[in-house]
């Protein structure tokens, strides 16, 4: 008979994308079991996904795993783009390191997959997590909730011949783009198959190239499309190229590696170029696909299960940590009982708008990255280095995340105060906590541990005195407008304009939450908000802003709250 599991989510697929929800869901309290096919540890030839941007960067520093994932990978803060053996000072990878935004984490960490999945799976183990390699999901099946509130039951299959039966209250698909969840729960995957070709060799090289162990070289080649150059984490380094027509009918699906490393030192001309060491290497078709819906009752799918794409603007991985991000304080507020399951279809609506817009823009890199230029783009040019640089430049934000907005929702809420969007993400900026010479960045102080955070701008409190006593005596009062909110659902936090040696003493009465200082009015510049006003800015756990109210008009916070949250 089938060993018997109950759990609040299976999650099936244990890459990033699978072990950084179990990560987060995990720390929130909830029962989860992730199961693999493989068993990643085991693996001796790893690479794929490898560069990981800004506004990644700020979601793993959220979540406490950064700094570990820093010691590990290399940081990128420099790029150069050759032709000819000449450098390019027009094009290439640097126009985005000069352009990396509002962010404190301005560089990109290289670090291969495999790696940042040791972090994850070491962090949700410490958890008391629970990891079941060599299983698959062979049947599933929906039906309605029993008294448990469990409403998928899963058939797993191991790779020793044994069964086991999970139960669930929802079921995640982060299982890649061949996803058993996503056909199993009979979800449409719509999109094409391109017939470029590309290889990417991880190994330890030789070469004279200039500056190759920076992070990110190109090379324009006329035969090997844009080349790309990566340096890695343990001395590794990456090269990637495009197989042209040419060299595909010589060569076919059937290419070999000795092949490819043959084609890679002709791909790195003028420069010279040796391989002393293979450690993983692919030859694959570009797909760019995407899911009908990422949400179908407690069927969710995110990663490559929902949405596949070229590696050409490096996306892949950032993209499916952003689902996991988005999905992951939703999913867990909703299991703990204090939002409501509505707030699930805000996960499909941003996600997959988002997704889509990375999908339409690698149709064009995927096509200058190959050697050829776009049809809707050949106003630009006939150089396809040349068109992608341009379309590179027009997406630099968006690439490295900063730049992704979401639209209206019941949780992006067009703000009353301030001028920073709804759906955008709220700035990062320095205070001071009290007594202290080191400032502190806003993020560090907001964690995403799955909770909001209510932020009263106190301003300058000589000229907001009297709405800040006015705040304060609402905030007592029984009819508090976060009365509604579960304990440990949100936290408070006060940023006064200046310095003061105490903050009560400074406000007149006592703060809301602890107390930080922006010294220099920056923070308060940056949520454009007027010091002689203040503001109450609500941060989504994910760090993009909710909405924000005048210090007079804590009863829209109420408001607000009750679009989402459970009484």
């Amino acid at each position: 008979m089938a060993e018997t599991v109950k759990v609040d989510i299976l999650i099936c697929g244990a890459g990033p994308v699978g072990l950084l929800l179990a990560y987060q869901l995990k720390r929130m309290g909830h029962s989860i079991y992730i199961i693999d096919r493989h068993d990643a540890e085991k693996q001796s030839m790893f690479g794929r996904a490898t560069s990981l941007f800004p506004r990644t960067l700020e979601m793993l520093d959220q979540l406490d795993l950064l700094e570990e994932m820093n010691q590990i990978g290399v940081i990128g803060r420099s790029s150069v783009t050759f032709k000819d053996g000449k450098r390019l000072a027009s094009r290439g990878w640097h126009s985005m390191f000069t352009e990396m935004g509002e962010t404190y984490l301005d560089y990109i960490l290289n670090i291969r997959q495999k790696f940042s999945m040791d972090v994850f799976r070491r962090r949700y183990q410490k958890l008391g997590g629970l990891v079941g390699t060599e299983w698959t999901l062979k049947e599933m099946e929906i039906h309605e909730k029993d008294a448990e509130h469990y409403r998928v039951t899963s058939m797993l299959h191991g790779g020793s011949g044994g069964t086991k039966v999970v139960k669930s209250k929802y079921i995640i698909g982060a299982d890649g783009g061949r996803s058993t969840v996503r056909q199993l729960a009979g979800i449409d995957f719509n999109g094409e198959e391109r017939t470029y070709r590309w290889v990417r060799i991880d190994g330890i090289f030789k070469t004279n190239m200039p500056d190759a162990e920076i992070g990110f070289n190109a090379i324009e080649s006329k035969k090997h499309g844009n080349v790309l150059w990566v340096q890695l984490e343990h001395g590794v380094q990456r090269i990637g190229f495009a197989l042209n027509s040419e060299m595909y009918a010589k060569y076919g699906d059937t290419m070999t590696i000795e092949q490819a490393s043959a084609e890679a030192k002709e791909a790195m001309a003028p420069f010279t170029f040796e391989i002393e060491r293979v450690e993983w290497w692919t030859l694959y078709k570009i797909q760019q696909k995407i899911a009908m819906h990422f949400v179908s009752g407690p069927v969710l799918l995110a990663g490559d299960s929902c949405h596949t794409h070229s590696s050409g603007a490096a996306q892949g991985m950032n993209t499916g940590m952003h689902d996991a991000t988005n999905l992951g304080w939703k999913l867990g507020g909703v299991l703990g009982g204090w939002l409501k399951e509505e707030i699930l279809k805000t996960y499909e609506s941003e996600r997959r708008t988002a997704a889509q817009t990375l999908i339409d823009l690698d149709e064009d890199f995927s096509t200058c990255l190959s050697g050829h230029v776009p049809e809707r783009h050949a106003a630009m040019g006939a150089d396809p280095n040349e068109v992608f640089f341009h379309l590179f430049q027009q997406s630099i934000q968006f690439n490295i995340g900063i730049g992704i907005e979401f639209a209206a929702n019941i949780l992006n809420v067009d703000p009353h105060a301030g001028m920073v969007t709804a759906g955008k993400r709220g700035p990062d900026c320095l205070l001071r906590a009290p007594g202290s010479h080191i400032p502190t960045r806003l993020f560090q102080v907001t964690k995403n541990t799955g909770i909001f955070s209510v932020i009263v701008f106190a301003g300058q409190p000589h000229l907001t005195a009297s709405a800040v006593r006015s705040l304060r005596r609402v905030m007592d009062s029984k009819t508090t407008p976060l009365e509604m909110m579960p304990r440990g659902s949100f936290r408070l936090l006060t940023i006064i304009a200046g310095y003061a040696m105490n903050a009560d003493t400074a406000l007149g009465v006592e703060k809301f939450g602890d107390a930080y200082y922006d010294v220099d009015h920056t923070a308060h510049a940056k949520y454009h908000i007027s010091t002689s006003r203040g503001a109450i800015v609500i941060l989504r756990p994910d760090g993009i802003l909710g909405t924000a109210v005048d210090l007079d008009e804590p009863g829209i916070i109420a408001q607000y709250f009750s679009a989402f949250t459970r009484t």
